[in-house]
C-alpha cells in the first residue's frame, strides 16, 4: 500500500516522560518543547530532557503541562495543573509566576505586555509592568474555555457555553457573538480552540460540532466540518495554518487537513498495519518548526513528526492485507505496454500496480493450472501482451496479461532448446526483438521458431550472469560474476574488461549486478563490493565512485539517471544521489523516509515521466526527483550536556562545576583530579537526524578534526592541566553548516604543581642549597676545629708525658728543701712558691693524661658499691683550707642516710675534685653542697654544687664543658680541662653533669649518678638550659 504522509515517531521509549501531549511549540533557539501529564519535555532532535514545575504546595499532584507560549523575547511561559510558570533557560528550571491559581490551560501574551490566562474556566490578566493581576469571574463575565489574539492584537475569548467575546481595551469589557445560533443542538457548546487567521477570520473548534468559520467584520459564522466520513462529531483540539491554503485540525479523529480555496478535506488516521501512519488518532496538538516540520501531540501515541521532505517517498510495502503488496523483499520492477507496473517480490509472488487507482493485485502460487510456478520472481519483462516471470529454481512463466493467467511455463532441461538452469536471473530485450534469459548457469536466447532457447554466443558458457543490456550503438553489455563482456553483433567481436589489480582503471569488482547506459552514452556498472564504476563513451576509460568519494556503501544494487542527470545509486546502506557537475552525494536513509537502508538487486525504474522507482527488502518507494528540497544546513549547534567522570551536573549544586546552563556556557573550569568529562551535542535540525554527522577539534589535543558518525557524544578521559578549546561543526546530509561551536575547558594543576609551588619549591631548593653550603663550611670548620683540638690535646698530652718524669724528679728534691727550710730562713717563701707550682704543674699533667684516657676510651672504670656520702666529705673536708683561706662561706648538706652506690672511687674523687675546685675557685661569697633527698624507688641520686661567682652567659652554658675554653671574663686563673674532665669522668660512670638554669645569680652545677649500674641515666645536659 502507498502511504503519502509519513510520520517518525517518539514516545516514552525514546525519552518522553509520558505519552500523552497537550501542547507543543518551538522556541528562538531552535528546541522543541512538549507539555505532557508528567512534566515538560525539551527535544533536541535526539534526546529528551524532562523539566518538573517542582511546587512544594502540590508536590503529590500531577505534573500535568496544558500550555506553552513563547513571547517575543523568548521567554517560555508555561501553563500547568500547579499554576502559571517561565522557564529559566540559565538555571534550567521552571519558575512560578502565579502558583496560587491551578489548572492553567491556556496563555495569550498581548502587545501590552500582558499575559491573558485561563484557570479553571476564569480568564485572568497579569500586567507585567504594574504587577497587577486582574480577575474576570465567571458569574459577572463567563466561563471561559480557549485564547486567542488576532493580527490587530485584538484578544479573542471563546467560552464554555458557545460564545466568542471580543475584548474592548477601551472600556475593558466584551463583547459576546454566538458561534451556535444557526447550527444543530449539541450536547455541548464548549469551544475547545480558537484560531485568528489574519484580520478577518477566525476558526473555531468545538467539542460537539467539529470546526466553524467566523468572519469578524460582519459577525456571522458558518460550520465548516462537523463529522468525519466515519459520520462521527469531530472534536477539535487544535488549529493551526501550516503551508499555503491549508488548514491543520487536530482531533478526536485524527488530523484533518483542509484545503482553504477549495474546501476540501483530507482525514489523516491511525492505521493499525502501517507503521508509518499516526499512532493515535486522539490529537490534541499541532506545532510547525521553522524547517516546516509538522509536530502532533497524541494522547496515548507521544509525538507524531510529518516532514514533506521525508513525504518525498512515497512507499509500498505489504501489511497481510490483499490491497498492499504481497511481500517485502523487491526484486523486479517492470511497465507493461497498458500503463501498469509489474513488482517481483523474492518472498510473496508477482503484484500489480495501477499508478493512476493505486490499486494493486497481487498473484500468488496456489498450484493451479493458471498460477505462477513461485513465489521467488527474480526477472520480469513485457513482451507484447505477455509477461515473462523468471522465477528461482523454478524455470519460466509466460502470463497473459489480460487475463493474469499464465499460459505458458518453460523448465530446464537436457533437450538443445531447454533452458540450461531453472534460475532466471534477468530477462531482456533488445532493439531487434531478440529475448535473451541469464540464468545462473549461462546466457540464453529465445528461439521463436522453435519456442524454446539456445545457447547465446555472445559470452562464454557456465557463467553466472546477472544483468543484460544494450547500449544506443547496439552492442550487448552482460553483467557477471566475472566482469562484463560486450559483444557487437555486427563484427561478431567480444571483450571481457574486468578486475586486475595491476591496472588502476580497471573494473573495481568483478560481480556486477546491474548496468546503465546514461544521457552521455556511459555506462555505469553496479559492482558488489566495488562501488560504481563508469565506462566513458569511448570504452576506454573506467573510473570508479566509491565509499572515499561519499558514497555510504561498496554495495550497490542498482543505478539510474533522473532527468536532471543526476545518478540514484541504491546500496546496502542506503540511497545516494550523486550530482556529477558538483561531485556532491546526498544519502538518503530511513531517517528520511525510505522502507529500508539495504535495496535489492537490480531492483530500480524510471518511468516516461522521470519518477523513480526502487525495491527494497521491506517494500518499493517511489518518488520524483523533481520534488527533492534543498538541504537546510543553517540550524544552530548547541552544547546540551557536560558530564564529569560520568556524573551530571546540577545546575547551582555545590559540587557541581555548572554554575549556570551548558548552553549558556562558554568556559568550564575543572580540577586535576576530574579530568575525565564527556560531551554531548546536537544540531537543531529535525527532519534526518541520524543523518547528521559531526566533527571536533579539541585543540591542545588533537592534531586533526574527528568525525563521528551519529554519534552525538564524545569522551575524554584524565587530561593533563592545561587550556583546551573544544571545537564542533556538523554536517546535515552530507552538506556542512556555517556555524561552530566552541568551548573552553581548562584543567587545574594540582597545588603542588601551580606556580605558587613551583615558587615555594624554589625557595626549598635555594635554602637547601643554602643550608648545604653552610653545613659544608660548618663541617669544614668543625672538622678543622677537631684537628686543631686534636694536635692541641696530643700535643699537651705528649708535652705532660714528657715533662711529668722531671716534674717527679724536681718535686723529691724540693720536699726534701721543704724539710731544711726553718733552718735556712731566707729559702722558705722561694722553695713554698716552687712546691705549690710543682704540685699545679702535676695536677695539671695528670687531668691532661687522664682527659685523653677518656677520649680514647682507655680509662680503666671499676664499680664497686661505695659509700658516697663518705668519699664526698672527704673530698669536702680536703678542700676546706682552700675555702678557709679565700674567706667563703663553705656548706655541705648531708642526708641522714648515707648513700650506697656502685662507682669507680677514682673516677668519683676525679669528679669531686674537679668540682670542689671549680666551685671554691671562681666563687665570690660561698660555696655551697647539697644531696638533694632521694626517694624509695629512685634510680639515682643528686648533688648540687653551688657558688655565687661570674654568671655565665646563656650561650656559654655548654662551652665551658669544652676542653681548654675559659670564659673571658674570668679573672682566675685555670686550666680550662677541669670541668670538661668531669663530665667525661661522669658519662664512663652512666651519669650526667651539666648547669642548672636559676633565677638568681648563683652558679649551680648539678651531679646526677646512678644508684645501680642496670639503670642508665638519660642525658640531661639539653633540657636543663634556659
Amino acid at each position: 500500500m502507498a502511504q503519502p504522509y509519513f510520520f517518525r515517531h517518539y514516545q516514552v521509549e525514546n525519552g518522553l516522560s509520558n505519552n500523552a501531549i497537550y501542547c507543543s511549540t518551538q522556541d528562538k533557539k531552535g528546541f522543541m518543547w512538549f507539555g505532557t501529564k508528567d512534566g515538560l519535555n525539551r527535544f533536541d532532535g535526539y534526546h529528551f530532557k524532562t523539566y518538573k514545575t517542582e511546587n512544594p504546595k502540590y508536590s503529590f499532584h500531577t505534573d500535568l503541562i496544558y500550555c506553552i507560549s513563547p513571547d517575543k523575547k523568548g521567554t517560555l511561559w508555561v501553563g500547568s495543573s500547579k499554576g502559571l510558570f517561565y522557564f529559566d533557560y540559565e538555571n534550567e528550571k521552571l519558575i512560578p509566576l502565579i502558583d496560587t491559581l491551578k489548572e492553567v490551560k491556556y496563555i495569550q501574551i498581548d502587545n501590552n505586555n500582558q499575559i491573558w490566562f485561563i484557570s479553571a474556566f476564569t480568564l485572568w490578566r497579569y500586567n507585567f509592568k504594574t504587577k497587577k493581576l486582574v480577575e474576570f469571574p465567571m458569574a459577572k463575565y463567563f466561563p471561559a474555555s480557549s485564547l486567542s489574539m488576532d493580527e490587530n492584537g485584538q484578544i479573542w475569548v471563546g467560552t464554555r457555553d458557545g460564545f466568542i467575546q471580543k475584548f474592548n481595551h477601551q472600556t475593558q469589557s466584551f463583547q459576546k457573538y454566538d458561534v451556535f445560533a444557526h447550527s444543530g443542538k449539541v450536547p455541548s457548546k464548549l469551544i475547545q480552540t480558537i484560531f485568528c487567521l489574519g484580520t478577518e477570520t477566525i476558526y473555531v473548534g468545538t467539542v460537539n460540532q467539529g470546526l466553524k468559520k467566523f468572519h469578524i467584520p460582519s459577525g456571522t459564522y458558518e460550520d465548516v466540518l462537523i463529522y468525519s466520513k466515519s459520520n462521527n462529531v469531530i472534536h477539535v483540539r487544535d488549529i493551526k495554518p501550516f503551508f499555503p491554503n491549508e488548514l491543520w485540525l487536530a482531533t478526536e479523529s485524527g488530523i484533518f487537513i483542509l484545503n482553504t480555496q477549495t474546501h476540501q478535506f483530507t482525514n489523516i488516521t491511525k492505521k493499525f498495519l502501517d507503521p508509518f501512519s499516526l499512532t493515535d488518532n486522539a490529537v490534541y496538538s499541532l506545532c510547525k518548526d521553522n524547517e516546516g516540520g509538522i509536530w502532533a501531540g497524541t494522547f496515548f501515541g507521544g509525538v507524531n513528526y510529518y516532514s514533506k521532505r521525508n513525504s518525498l517517498f512515497e512507499k509500498y510495502f505489504a501489511d497481510n492485507s490483499s490491497k498492499a503488496l504481497s511481500g517485502n523483499v523487491i526484486r523486479e520492477i517492470c511497465p507493461d505496454k497498458f500503463g501498469n507496473i509489474w513488482i517481483g517480490t523474492e518472498d510473496a509472488g508477482l503484484n500489480k500496480l495501477n499508478p493512476k487507482t493505486g490499486i494493486i493485485t497481487q498473484f500468488i502460487p496456489n498450484a493451479g493450472k493458471y498460477s505462477i510456478a513461485y513465489t521467488n520472481i527474480q526477472g520480469l519483462l513485457n513482451v507484447g501482451n505477455d509477461l515473462w516471470i523468471g522465477t528461482f529454481e523454478h524455470g519460466l512463466d509466460i502470463m497473459d496479461i489480460k487475463t493474469g493467467k499464465i499460459r505458458k511455463h518453460y523448465n530446464a532441461g537436457l533437450g538443445k532448446y531447454d533452458l540450461k538452469s531453472n534460475f532466471i536471473m534477468n530477462i531482456y530485450q533488445n532493439k531487434a526483438g531478440e529475448i535473451f534469459v541469464a540464468t545462473a548457469r549461462t546466457l540464453s536466447k529465445y528461439n521463436p521458431k522453435v519456442d524454446g532457447f539456445e545457447l547465446a554466443q555472445e559470452i562464454p558458457y557456465t557463467n553466472f550472469t546477472t544483468s543484460v543490456f544494450e547500449d544506443k550503438k547496439g552492442l550487448l553489455w552482460i553483467g557477471t560474476n566475472t566482469g562484463v563482456f560486450s559483444y557487437n553483433p555486427t563484427n561478431k567481436q567480444r571483450c571481457h574488461y574486468y578486475n586486475d589489480p595491476k591496472k588502476p582503471h580497471s573494473l573495481t569488482n568483478n560481480d556486477i549486478n546491474g548496468i546503465l547506459e546514461d544521457s552521455q552514452e556511459n555506462l555505469w556498472f553496479a559492482t558488489e563490493g566495488g562501488g560504481v564504476c563508469k565506462l566513458d563513451k569511448d570504452r576506454k576509460k573506467i573510473t570508479s565512485l566509491t565509499m572515499k568519494d561519499g558514497l555510504p556503501s561498496n554495495f550497490v544494487l542498482k543505478v539510474l539517471e533522473d532527468n536532471n542527470k543526476t545518478f540514484w545509486i541504491a546500496t546496502s546502506r542506503g540511497l545516494a544521489n550523486y550530482n556529477p557537475f558538483s561531485k556532491q552525494i546526498i544519502t538518503y536513509t530511513i531517517d528520511n523516509g525510505l522502507l529500508s537502508d539495504q535495496f535489492n538487486y537490480n531492483s530500480g525504474y524510471k518511468d516516461q515521466n522521470g519518477r523513480i522507482y526502487f525495491g527494497s527488502i521491506k517494500g518499493m518507494v517511489t518518488f520524483d526527483p523533481q520534488n527533492v528540497l534543498q538541504a537546510i544546513v543553517k540550524a544552530p549547534i548547541y552544547i546540551t550536556d557536560f558530564r564529569v567522570e560520568n556524573k551530571e551536573q546540577i545546575i547551582g549544586d555545590k559540587n557541581s562545576f555548572l554554575p549556570k546552563s551548558i548552553i549558556y556556557t562558554d568556559e568550564i573550569t575543572l580540577p586535576h583530579d576530574k579530568s575525565s568529562f564527556s560531551i554531548d551535542f546536537t544540531v537543531l535540525s529535525y527532519y534526518s537526524p541520524e543523518m547528521t554527522s559531526f566533527s571536533y577539534f579539541m585543540k591542545g589535543l588533537d592534531k586533526e578534526w574527528t568525525e563521528i558518525k551519529p554519534n552525538r557524544k564524545v569522551y575524554f578521559t584524565n587530561l593533563s592541566p592545561g587550556k583546551y578549546i573544544f571545537k564542533l561543526k556538523a554536517s546535515i546530509n552530507g552538506s556542512h553548516t556555517p556555524a561552530e561551536k566552541q568551548l573552553v575547558i581548562t584543567i587545574l594543576s594540582p597545588w603542588w604543581a601551580t606556580l605558587g609551588a613551583y615558587i615555594l619549591y624554589s625557595i626549598i631548593f635555594i635554602a637547601i642549597v643554602y643550608n648545604v653550603f653552610v653545613s659544608y663550611h660548618i663541617i669544614i670548620q668543625d672538622r678543622k676545629e677537631k684537628e686543631v683540638y686534636e694536635a692541641k690535646i696530643d700535643f699537651f698530652t705528649n708535652l705532660a708525658h714528657e715533662i711529668r718524669t722531671p716534674l717527679t724528679l724536681i718535686k723529691g728534691p724540693i720536699e726534701n728543701l721543704l724539710e731544711q727550710v726553718d733552718d735556712i730562713p731566707e729559702i722558705k717563701e722561694d722553695i713554698v712558691l716552687m712546691d705549690r707550682n710543682t704540685n699545679r704543674l702535676i695536677l695539671l699533667v695528670s687531668q691532661i693524661l687522664d682527659f685523653r684516657k677518656v677520649e680514647t676510651n682507655s680509662f680503666s672504670i671499676d664499680f664497686n658499691r661505695l659509700n658516697v656520702s663518705h668519699l664526698l666529705k672527704e673530698s669536702y673536708q680536703n678542700f676546706s683550707p682552700l675555702a678557709k683561706k679565700r674567706k667563703l662561706e663553705y656548706t655541705i648538706e648531708y642526708l641522714q642516710e648515707d648513700i650506697y652506690a656502685f662507682v669507680d672511687e677514682e673516677a668519683l674523687n676525679k669528679i669531686f675534685s674537679n668540682l670542689f675546685n671549680n666551685a671554691i675557685k671562681f666563687a665570690l661569697k660561698k660555696v655551697a653542697i647539697r644531696v638533694l633527698p632521694i626517694t624509695e624507688d629512685a634510680i639515682n641520686y643528686t648533688i648540687e654544687f653551688e657558688n655565687d661567682g661570674l654568671k655565665i652567659p646563656l650561650e656559654k652554658k655548654e662551652k665551658i664543658f669544652e676542653p681548654f675554653y675559659r670564659l673571658k671574663e674570668a679573672k682566675q686563673e685555670g686550666t680550662g680541662i677541669g670541668l670538661a674532665l668531669a663530665r667525661s669522668l661522669t658519662h664512663l660512670l652512666n651519669g650526667d653533669l651539666y648547669l642548672k638554669a636559676t633565677t638568681d645569680d648563683s652558679i649551680v652545677f648539678v651531679l646526677i649518678l646512678p644508684i645501680n649500674q642496670d639503670r642508665i641515666i638519660v642525658n640531661h645536659s639539653q633540657n636543663h638550659l634556659f
